[in-house]
């Protein structure tokens, strides 16, 4: 089974604690899934399409604001207003103001009038408390939703990395194959030492962007494994990310989806609530134009995402076109190696190519789950407001 980490709530904002190898606890009760959900999210396989619901379940912020809210889940706007002025108060009451002539004068006066400074600023805070149980929760749910597309971002990036960690190999390859060219050259009287040279270093080289890429890789793997629930170390096998939904591309409809963005950004949403809750004119106007300038760059956003979709789109049909061509030049080099008509050297040249080509397809063809996982996103709430 796998490796979860403990939850344990020592403070308002809980505590997220141990990475002791050991099957941890949900968020939710066990009744929330069937036994079959249960066991699927509790493999030591990361599977893309459970990545909501491992978040939800295990991400620690997410835990930590599940816990939080239980402190404000019935608490309205003057509650919390209430919870400013009560803190102030105590600070208020704490304040001992100095005698010119005591001992440290100066530093315990700066220190009073610090403490003062501090408990009028929550005053105005209190005063100028636009905030309900609503609003917090929105706000967390705002973050859980950023955690998710973070995590599939993540995912996305880790097989970028893997396929390209395979094409740098194999240029690797070819770099050693050119290298014992030049050494036999070399011995033969047509080639230099210094050709040796650079063709040596060039394998050096691929040699050290592998060990790069190999560490970068791995830091992927850690950071969206912790991120899902595991501990730091976990033996976990990373799923395969979905192909890009093509269909889906055509059948978007920007103008109405521009609509539905607006309808769904929790960023919004937050400033809505909250100017229904000011009381103070000033406030209210000023969230005002919060709103309209959220309104305005969320609906660029969404547009800005469906022009990506386009661009990544064309890029993935251009990496097909190219490997098709590869492709059919693959054949013909198997063809002539068999019938002796080719070099080694030729042969892997064209070897390498051919497999460029395939990573290249593999690799926009993420980028452009990428964009459609971007723009759905940002239909679906999380469009950019700044």
């Amino acid at each position: 089974m796998r490796t979860r980490k403990m939850i344990t709530a020592c403070c308002l904002t809980g505590v997220i604690a141990s990475l002791t190898p050991f099957y941890a606890l949900a968020g939710s009760p066990e009744f929330a899934y069937t036994a079959e959900k249960w066991a699927s999210l509790r493999d030591n396989k990361l599977e893309y399409d459970e990545i909501g619901d491992l978040i939800h379940e295990y991400n620690s912020t997410v835990l930590q604001n599940q816990i939080a809210y239980k402190e404000y889940r019935e608490e309205d706007q003057d509650d919390i207003a209430q919870s400013y002025y009560d803190a102030a108060e105590d600070i208020y009451s704490n304040i001992e103001y100095p005698d010119s002539d005591d001992s440290g004068y100066a530093g315990r006066l700066s220190a009073a009038l610090s403490s003062e400074l501090q408990a009028d600023k929550l005053m105005e805070q209190g005063d100028n408390n636009v905030s309900d149980s609503e609003v917090i929760k929105l706000g967390y749910d705002q973050t859980e939703m950023e955690l998710v597309k973070s995590a599939q971002t993540l995912m996305i990036n880790y097989w970028t990395q893997l396929y390209n960690l395979e094409k740098i190999k194999s240029s690797k390859e070819l770099s050693e194959l050119q290298y014992q060219s030049v050494a036999t050259k070399l011995t033969a009287g047509i080639s230099t030492q210094a050709e040796l040279l650079s063709a040596k270093e060039a394998v050096t080289s691929a040699e050290a962007s592998i060990r790069s890429a190999e560490s970068a890789l791995s830091q992927s793997k850690q950071s969206l494994c912790i991120m899902t629930g595991w501990s730091y170390g976990a033996e976990v096998e990373i799923g395969e990310v979905p192909e890009p939904d093509l269909s889906r591309i055509g059948s978007i409809d920007l103008e109405t989806d521009i609509k539905t963005a607006l309808e769904n950004n929790y960023s919004i949403k937050i400033v809505k609530k909250k100017i229904a809750n000011a009381k103070k004119t000033s406030t209210k106007e000023n969230l005002e134009e919060t709103l309209k300038s959220n309104e305005r760059t969320a609906s660029a956003s969404v547009k800005n995402a469906y022009q990506n979709i386009l661009l990544t789109k064309s890029d993935y049909d251009q990496a097909l076109q190219a490997y098709e061509l590869e492709k059919k030049n693959m054949d013909t080099a198997d063809r002539q190696l068999q019938a002796g008509t080719i070099t080694p050297n030729a042969y892997q040249q064209q070897k390498a190519s051919f497999s460029n080509a395939e990573t290249s397809v593999k690799t926009t063809s993420l980028s452009l789950t990428q964009a459609i996982q971007d723009y759905d996103w940002a239909v679906n709430g999380l469009a950019s407001v700044s």
